[in-house]
C-alpha cells in the first residue's frame, strides 16, 4: 500500500511539472507535520474547554 505522503508527492509533481523529488517529499512532510500539530492543538483546546 502506498503511503499517504507518497500520494501527495505525486499530486504535487503533477501540478508543478516534476519538481526535484526530495524537495517535493520535504514539502509534503512539512505540510503533514504542520497539519498534525494544528489538529493536536485543536484537540487539546477542545479537551481543555470540556474540562472547564
Amino acid at each position: 500500500m502506498t503511503e499517504p505522503s507518497e500520494q501527495w508527492v505525486d499530486r504535487l509533481k503533477e501540478l508543478t511539472g516534476e519538481p526535484p523529488g526530495e524537495k517535493a517529499e520535504k514539502f509534503v512532510h512539512d505540510l503533514y507535520t504542520t497539519a498534525q500539530k494544528d489538529l493536536d492543538a485543536q484537540r487539546a483546546q477542545a479537551e481543555f474547554e470540556r474540562e472547564e
